[in-house]
């Protein structure tokens, strides 16, 4: 058929499907919609009698829900703002008595190379989300900082803390000791919403701080890992400024060339001393809170870089997980000495990075794997450091936290 056929055909056609002279168009109406517009399909999260773990899959933008109670892992969540893209869960904080969980966006480059390769590269703003405890939907954003690296909650809940560990800042402004030095923000709980949410104040703080830790109940002062300046910062929150840095040892640091890296910050029980790993001396090193003072005749040489450890409920304990060798250590703190150690073998727990105590019997290890494939949750006997339970977590899962449940 030719082409001027074909279109009067179509043309004929088109008349055949419009309504005939002064007959009435067909008009349908409908009742007006008074559902949600966009409605939130999540399921209800049940806390499990043995507790619920909340674990960051940094390199999967999910968050892995584990049975504290079994070590099973029992689902898994979306989070993040880009459906598309990669935003970098890293790190978790909990208000268990407002009912909010808090986790840092990172946006971190993808990169290769060995364990944190892709932390701290982002030139991409961070976001601090909260998100409803009952099914972890969205209740509100904020933007704060590149490479935002520790996220920590006060145990009342009117302060949430947001580290930046910012490399690129330290390598773009290397010899510019005031322009290396990276911030902590300080995120507003009731302030932190869907859109509108205040720009949260910034104190500079020192070069790539990571690792964090708060005073209690209140958070009034923060203590932080200062890895870019071998250091402990010392931070009053309520006037906003920093009271001290510290250097981890008596011979000083190097300012954007860390001879000691101090990565994490774990405060005891009884908020007296705090814990710093140092992932490049590779050793663990206390400070005493109430002295304002490292302690120099505390020291635990690892043979691998430590992460973040964990004390016991009295204090008198340390777990030390550690990477390159991977393996993590039960360290006796009144009398200086190991109890025992486990190494792991071939894919056992391929780079652990935290620990955490579940009860006086068991700790639980967040495994990062090869940052490809998926990592793994270790539930463990915490006197012998063997395996009682394991679990398959997203890809690089590198925080936890835990919600209390209600028992048997």
């Amino acid at each position: 058929m030719s082409a001027p056929h074909f279109r009067a055909l179509a043309g004929a056609a088109l008349l055949f499907a419009l309504p005939a002279c002064g007959e009435a168009p067909v008009e349908y109406r409908y009742d007006a919609y008074t559902g949600e517009a966009f409605p939130d399909r999540r399921e209800p999260v049940a806390v499990p009698p043995g507790g619920l773990g909340i674990v960051t899959d940094s390199l999967s933008d999910t968050l892995s829900l584990v049975d504290l109670g079994t070590g099973a892992r029992i689902g898994h969540v979306p989070v993040g703002r880009d459906p598309v893209g990669l935003d970098g869960p890293h790190h978790i904080a909990v208000d268990r008595t407002g009912g909010f969980v808090y986790i840092g966006l990172s946006y971190p480059v993808v990169a290769t190379g060995g364990p944190h390769a892709s932390h701290g590269s982002s030139v991409q703003p961070g976001y601090v989300q909260k998100l409803a405890l009952d099914d972890f939907r969205i209740l509100g954003q904020v933007r704060v900082d590149a490479n935002p690296g520790e996220i920590v909650a006060s145990d009342d809940g009117r302060r949430v803390v947001v580290s930046h560990y910012d490399l690129q800042r330290a390598i773009k402004n290397a010899g510019n000791l005031d322009k290396a030095r990276a911030t902590i923000a300080l995120v507003d709980p009731e302030g932190v919403l869907l859109t509108g949410s205040a720009d949260p104040p910034r104190i500079t703080t020192c070069v790539a701080p990571h690792g964090m830790a708060l005073s209690r109940p209140d958070g009034a002062r923060a203590y932080v890992a200062c890895y870019g300046e071998d250091s402990v910062a010392v931070v009053d929150l309520d006037k906003r400024e920093v009271l001290d840095r510290i250097p981890v040892d008596a011979a000083g640091g190097s300012i954007g060339d860390p001879q000691y890296g101090p990565y994490s910050a774990i405060l005891s029980p009884d908020g007296k001393t705090l814990a710093l790993g140092n992932t490049v001396s590779k050793d663990v090193r206390f400070f005493d809170i109430e002295a304002n003072a490292m302690d120099p005749d505390r020291q635990i040489d690892t043979l691998g870089a430590p992460f973040f450890p964990a004390f016991s409920a009295d204090g008198k304990r340390l777990w030390i997980p550690m990477q390159s060798p991977d393996a993590l250590v039960l360290w006796d703190l009144e009398n200086n000495q190991e109890i025992t150690r486990r190494d792991f073998m071939g894919d056992e727990c391929k780079w652990p990075h935290v620990v955490d105590r579940l009860d006086d019997t068991r700790m639980i290890l967040i495994c990062e794997g090869d940052h490809v494939a998926t990592g793994k949750i270790l539930v463990l006997d915490a006197e012998t450091l063997a395996t009682k339970s394991e679990a398959i977590a997203g890809v690089y899962p590198d925080g936890i936290a835990q919600i209390p449940g209600a028992g048997p």
